[in-house]
């Protein structure tokens, strides 16, 4: 063999070489960088002799990052439903000042008032005690009316994020499908694209499909997000009876994928906002409706001390729908504490206790069903603490279901640093032995020419 073949073979040693240590040092670099593929120098031998860096593989697995992005959908809308029904759980059952605290402060001014029926001042105390309760119905109707507002604002950001990212998806892969026909490395940008699809389908749901052409197809309810470089955009709007409308703009057509958005963020919110929030309000009307008739029924047979009878204790309800936010002291009540009605006739005034006996054993009046208020009430705030418990059971099992994804995904894609350490040893151990041979070369040439000479 000539000193010019051995040149030929040293220098494309050297090449390659350094080549494969430039890729060991991208791992090493992007080990910590999220969506971060593992690159694989691919060293041939050549037809002539030596070798060189063919190509540059990616460690990516399809089966493991479908996994991933499924679960991680999965543990996203589990996050946010199981976060909404905390707030939920302390909206109806808070540790201080619950409905079941200002129900039994009722009933003990109602207890003091059957003691007391011409006291002015205990009296007072009952009417106090029932705005009291009455505000605690309002404000917990309005406090989860106010999540279900602030759970809609949190939609809308997750649609605006999800359109943002599906326009760079459709971008990077006409990008890179325009890279690689000219042959250059498009492993950065597919690292990129890929973790924009994990953050679309973490939000929405969903899945992709890479194609022959190395375009990527992304799907979601049923319908393609982006295909041929192209976006399509979610669009959120409210039906009529409130609920979330999520829609699919497709060049114009617009396709309705409400009830296929189970998965994801926005899947998580739409379950909280459009399903448990209402019916848990509707538990909390029909709660304060039956409150209201109760005591309403009772206050109405019973006498005033100024001889009126026939009033209500709080304003009517007609219905149960909306009765909590609406439940209010009857204003012809308030600030007339004479006006209460304690006597069960006008022979009985001004000392006569009958009808206030008869309030303050109302915690004990069996309603329709067989419960009591008290019970009605602990059976309303065990359901939700029953949803929000397995609302946190699930994120928590889905947090299991991600790692084990991820460990597989880092498996088959991940960067090992220790291994990545060594493979530069061994690198840089055959780049060296190629510059040597070079410079053993070189000093032959040398030698050669001065004999020359």
């Amino acid at each position: 063999m000539s000193l010019f073949s051995l040149l030929s073979l040293a220098r494309d040693g050297v090449l390659a070489n350094a080549g494969a240590l430039t890729v060991t040092g991208q791992n090493i670099a992007g080990a910590s960088t999220p969506g971060y593929v593992r690159r694989t120098p691919a060293m041939t031998a050549r037809p002539t002799g030596g070798v060189e860096m063919s190509a540059i593989g990616r460690g990516f697995d399809r089966f493991a990052y479908d996994q991933l992005l499924t679960q991680e959908a999965r543990l996203a809308s589990a996050t946010a439903r199981s976060g909404a029904l905390v707030t939920m759980e302390a909206a109806i059952a808070p540790s201080t000042n619950s409905l079941g605290e200002r129900a039994s402060a009722l009933f003990a001014a109602l207890h003091e008032m059957a003691l007391s029926p011409n006291d002015t001042g205990v009296r007072s105390a009952v009417l106090a005690r029932s705005e009291w309760l009455a505000a605690g119905f309002a404000e917990t109707s309005d406090a989860l009316s106010g999540l279900r507002a602030d759970l809609l604002t949190q939609a809308k950001d997750v649609v605006t994020e999800v359109n943002a990212r599906l326009e760079r998806i459709a971008q990077v892969d006409q990008e890179l499908v325009e890279a690689d026909a000219r042959g250059e490395p498009t492993a950065d940008m597919k690292d990129t694209r890929d973790q924009l699809v994990r953050e679309v389908t973490e939000r929405v749901g969903g899945r992709a499909i890479e194609n022959a052409d190395g375009r990527i197809t992304v799907f979601a309810g049923g319908v393609v997000l982006v295909d041929g470089g192209q976006a399509a955009k979610l669009d959120l709007s409210l039906h009529a009876d409130g609920a979330l409308k999520v829609q699919i703009d497709r060049r114009g057509v617009l396709s309705d994928v409400t009830g296929a958005m189970d998965a994801g963020k926005l899947g998580g919110i739409r379950a909280a906002r459009d399903e448990d929030i209402p019916a848990l309000l509707g538990s909390v009307d029909a709660y304060a409706k039956e409150v209201i008739d109760l005591f309403n029924g009772i206050h109405a047979t019973g006498f005033g001390l100024d001889g009126g009878t026939g009033r209500p204790l709080f304003e009517p309800a007609a219905a149960a729908t909306g009765a909590a936010h609406a439940m209010k002291l009857d204003a012809s009540l308030a600030g007339h504490p004479e006006r209460l009605a304690a006597a069960g006739s006008l022979a009985e005034l001004p000392g006569g206790n009958s009808v206030a006996v008869k309030l303050a054993s109302a915690g004990i009046t069996k309603l329709a069903g067989g419960d009591t208020l008290s019970e009605r009430y602990a059976a309303i705030t065990s359901r939700v603490g029953v949803a929000r418990a397995s609302a946190n059971a699930e994120e928590q099992m889905r947090q299991d279901t991600v790692a084990s994804a991820m460990t597989l995904r880092e498996s088959a894609s991940g960067v090992s640093t220790d291994e990545e350490m060594v493979r530069l040893q061994q690198f840089q151990r055959a780049f060296e032995a190629s510059t040597r041979v070079l410079q053993t070369l070189n000093s032959l040439f040398d030698s050669l020419l001065s004999v020359v000479r």
